[in-house]
């Protein structure tokens, strides 16, 4: 495959470079901005749904390589992953991303130097057409095309520094032998450690004290980017070629280093045939390589976090080598150290591959406005892992029968072994379509239709070794869209898609949905001409239903049995013995198309000589018929098969509101924007069968935080035995151990709701009641541009509130457990003890964290008000600085132009945590950290 891309890439490469025909510069501006739409384009004045615009310039005012990171924080339509949030509730609601369009590709394939826009469709009328997976929002990618203008080569390179924002803070195995011995004795336990091995940590061997961020991390690294670009033609053929490398190295101070490697090549032809005919030719593919040891990101940081400082020893010997590998009995004969340095390496190469094919037909001379288009497209995708595994041998401490030190040795030495395959998967990614405009305008009559269809299919291997696979996913989708215009003030739109899907059964893989939209320029009336202060204003309104297929397994309207369930005997002396079956799924051929009813209200004001732009939209979406499993269809006795409906729902609704100032003083050109968005979903049907009313779900936020309401901490042993006592009965928990000082006091909510029939005068689930929201409510973001002559600064911030943090989870803010203990092991409350081992009260109220706990669902570390804290945050994403240098500098090199750059990326954050990220609190934990880059780089046009 990557032979077919680079082969036919540099074929046209190679055609384009001999060619000799001068092209002709052209006026590519236009009158009115144009909007992509489904197959289609449209004025901006017409549009009459919700759509973000996000140019190349943007995008390439970012440090990340790949566009997946670079869109983020943007426009305030595509935030945290999701198209106005969380529709679906948290669970498959990605947006669905087209590009040069095709669906089924990553934004991960595409390098930001390539792209020449980024269409967020947000609302019912824009997404229409894409079918049955657009409900979510749909990410519309186009990258760059040629043009009828002077040929244009371009180099950028850029080097950069990633440096860690935050590692955690462990402490060391003194404190953690200390701590853990307050641990056990707080749960009536003995002390596992001797005084005498506290104050012998760090001394040998046999007292390990490993810090093991310190030893195996280091604080940067760093990384390096090039790409180069040819994009021209004339009135016949245009071309755009793009090559580019990026590559980043690891973090390990330990061994080799990890090894990141990417190449990305795109080449699109544009050949006009005659004065109807044009064909294209797009060629693609990006092939993405890391090398290094065989731990994964995931496992090196959860050996970083997990293990103790005094689990083992690293080494037994006083210098690092092959034969002096330390190991404990709980880890199983394993070394850190061994694991990166002499357990092998691992190679993952994955490649992608992407194909176009078109043709576009220009009828205007035929039939004046009539355009039309037919595509073929083809996607692979390939991911081989290979690397070898070896063996190195280990030392365990151990003490003989007479007293005496000793080692243990496990395993064995070998460094040689064969390279395997270790894994891999593919998919092919194939779609086609026509779609015909017709674009016209009579007098003060304009209409734009298109009607389009599409079909596409994805297969997936996922395991060569067994030859699994999953179904095929085959869609298929008609549509219409009218669009209609009277006196350029005036607008109203129909869109309207016939989707199919083999998801269901046949009798209902086709369903027909419909969208309206209107818009209302209200500044071409003739009472406007006196409203000096507003330049332009348009009010806009949509509203339809579409379907939703992607949260569908295939199969589900089919029963099926499970042989050998087990097996029973029968018989008059219970001799004979037959296998059971089970029924295991209860087909549903009523399943159906999820549904998204949704409503889209906006304005759009532009003021002050049109260097102020406003707008505002309010949202409301109603998600219904979401696949539920139905787990209380069936009675527990007939074996409770699993069966799906139509029936979960959720409302999310929101709004989005948007300003910008752009002004000019002389040479300083100057811009302030930023956005303020707000999402909220709530669960409007939900599928549940709990003993009291209050326990539901339904009509509950989706990010609802359930939990227990604190009201302090229990100090002394008579706080234990009065606190919510119901007369001489004293309030217990069934949330872990007994209840000691140190504890946190949970409130017994279910004796205050009415239909409880009895007071339990127990802590447990049924007091749980809602404490917070897990997600912001409110997502903000504030962007600079200056400009003076050939300077220019860019800056862009963001920002989120509203919404809570739960401090029990990762078990970092806790200790709660057998864990290595964070920093935070020193801000717990310690108790004390009476001659009996009776916990009787405190040692002081210097404390913020409840008392330690061996046991990881210990009753002061659930989900409650105490551990949590409101959550809020602000980064500056993005800086540039950027130099156009005078043109006597770039013509000494040949050159049309020189630019010069540097750029920072995270550079600080205000939180409310200070050392953890805000963005991710596991960073560092379970995986890599979060960085803030500084980068400097050159672009040259020649």
């Amino acid at each position: 495959m990557k032979q077919y891309i680079v082969t036919l890439s540099l074929a046209l490469l190679c055609m384009l470079c001999v060619d000799t025909v001068k092209a002709q510069e052209v006026n590519d501006s236009i009158k009115q901005e144009l909007i992509e739409l489904p197959y289609g384009k449209v004025s901006k004045d017409r549009l009459v749904g919700s759509i973000d615009v996000i140019t190349k310039e943007d995008l390439m005012q970012s440090g990340y390589p790949t566009l997946s990171n670079a869109l983020a924080w943007k426009v305030p339509g595509y935030l945290q992953g999701r198209v106005r949030g969380y529709s679906r509730g948290g669970t498959d609601d990605q947006p669905l991303v087209i590009i040069d369009g095709l669906s089924n590709r990553f934004l991960s394939s595409v390098m930001v130097d390539e792209v020449e826009s980024v269409h967020i469709l947000k609302d019912v009328t824009a997404k229409m057409l894409y079918g049955s997976k657009a409900a979510n929002g749909v990410i519309v990618v186009k990258t760059k095309r040629g043009k009828n203008a002077k040929r244009k080569f371009t180099v950028t390179g850029d080097y950069g520094l990633r440096m860690a924002n935050e590692y955690p803070e462990y402490v060391g195995a003194a404190d953690y032998m200390k701590y853990n011995n307050q641990a056990r004795m707080n749960d009536g336990l003995d002390p596992l450690y001797l005084q005498e091995d506290i104050d012998m940590a760090g001394s040998s061997y046999k007292y390990p004290d490993v810090d093991f961020y310190d030893m195996f991390l280091e604080d940067q690294t760093n990384f390096q980017k090039v790409n180069t670009q040819l994009i021209g033609g004339d009135d016949k053929t245009k071309y755009f070629f793009n090559m580019g490398y990026f590559g980043e190295s690891g973090l390990e101070a330990v061994g080799d280093k990890s090894r990141t490697d990417a190449f990305n090549l795109r080449s699109n032809l544009d050949y006009k045939v005659n004065n109807v005919i044009t064909v294209n030719l797009d060629i693609a593919g990006r092939f993405y390589n890391v090398e290094g040891n065989r731990l994964s990101d995931s496992n090196f940081f959860s050996a970083l976090s997990g293990t103790k400082p005094n689990d083992y020893p690293i080494f037994i010997s006083d210098q690092p080598h092959a034969d002096s590998l330390g190991t404990s009995a709980g880890q199983g004969g394993s070394n850190l150290y061994g694991d990166m340095v002499y357990a092998g390496y691992k190679r993952d190469a994955t490649s992608f591959a992407q194909t176009n094919i078109g043709m576009d037909f220009d009828f205007d001379k035929y039939v004046k406005g009539l355009q039309a288009r037919v595509f073929a497209t083809f996607d692979v995708n390939n991911y081989i892992s290979e690397g070898k595994k070896l063996e190195y041998r280990t030392l365990k401490p151990d003490v003989t029968a007479l007293g005496q030190d000793t080692l243990i040795v496990n395993g064995i030495s070998n460094p040689k072994g064969n390279e395997q395959r270790l894994a891999d998967s593919y998919y092919r990614n194939m779609g086609g379509g026509a779609y015909i405009n017709y674009d016209r305008t009579f007098g003060n009559h304009a209409i734009l239709a298109d009607a389009s269809y599409m079909l596409e299919t994805l297969h997936t291997k996922t395991n060569v070794a067994d030859m699994s696979t999953v179904q095929d996913d085959k869609t298929m989708n008609f549509g219409l869209r009218v669009n209609y215009a009277f006196q350029n003030k005036y607008i109203a739109e129909y869109s309207g898609s016939y989707m199919g899907s083999r998801k269901f059964h046949k009798d209902n893989r086709w369903k027909l949905f419909n969208s309206f939209g209107v818009s209302y320029i209200v500044s071409e009336e003739d009472f406007m001409d006196n409203v000096d202060f507003i330049d332009y204003l348009k009010v806009k309104a949509s509203y339809g239903k579409m379907g939703y297929d992607k949260s569908f397994d295939y199969l589900l309207y089919n029963n099926y049995y499970k042989y050998w369930a087990g097996s029973y005997t029968i018989g008059v002396t219970n001799s004979d013995q037959l296998v059971g079956t089970e029924y295991i799924q209860a087909g549903n051929t009523g399943l159906t198309y999820e549904e998204s009813e949704e409503l889209n209200i906006g304005l759009t004001m532009r003021m002050l000589n049109n260097r102020l732009e406003l707008g505002a939209e309010y949202f409301e979406e109603e998600r219904t018929g979401m696949p539920t499993e139905m787990k209380y269809a069936f009675p527990q006795t007939s074996g409770e098969p699993t069966i799906y409906d139509n029936y979960n729902a959720i409302e999310n609704k929101g709004f989005e509101v948007t300003a910008q100032f752009t002004d000019k003083v002389g040479d300083f050109t100057y811009s302030l924007g930023g956005y303020l968005t707000s999402y909220e979903s709530k669960w409007t049907q939900y599928d549940e069968l709990n003993q009291f009313s209050f326990q539901n779900e339904q009509g509950t936020e989706t990010d609802a935080i359930w939990g227990y309401v604190a009201d302090g901490f229990y100090t002394t042993a008579d706080d234990v035995a009065t606190y919510g006592a119901d007369g001489s009965t004293p309030l217990t928990s069934s949330l872990g151990s007994s209840l000691i000082p140190g504890d946190i006091k949970f409130k017994d909510m279910s004796d205050t709701q009415s239909e409880y029939t009895y007071n339990d005068n127990v802590i447990n689930s049924y007091d749980r009641v809602i404490i917070g929201n897990s997600r912001p409510r409110y997502i903000y973001g504030i962007n600079i541009n200056l400009k003076y002559k050939d300077v220019s600064l860019y800056a862009l911030g963001q920002g989120v509130g509203g919404f809570d943090r739960t401090l029990t989870w990762p078990t970092y803010f806790t200790n709660k457990g057998n864990v290595k203990y964070s920093e935070y092991v020193y801000d717990a409350a310690v108790p004390t003890f009476d001659g009996e081992g009776n916990a009787v009260g405190l040692v002081d109220n210097n404390f913020t964290k409840p008392r330690l706990s061996t046991e990881g669902n210990a009753h002061s570390y659930n989900t409650n008000t105490y551990l949590m804290q409101k959550g809020y945050y602000f980064k500056l994403r993005t800086v540039e600085l950027a130099y156009k240098l005078p043109k006597t500098v770039s013509s000494a090199i040949f050159a049309d132009q020189l630019n010069v750059f540097v750029r920072g990326d995270n550079l600080f954050t205000i939180s409310d945590l200070d050392d953890r990220d805000p963005d991710n609190v596991n960073a560092g934990i379970t995986g890599n950290p979060t960085f803030k880059t500084v980068s400097g780089g050159v672009k040259l046009v020649f």
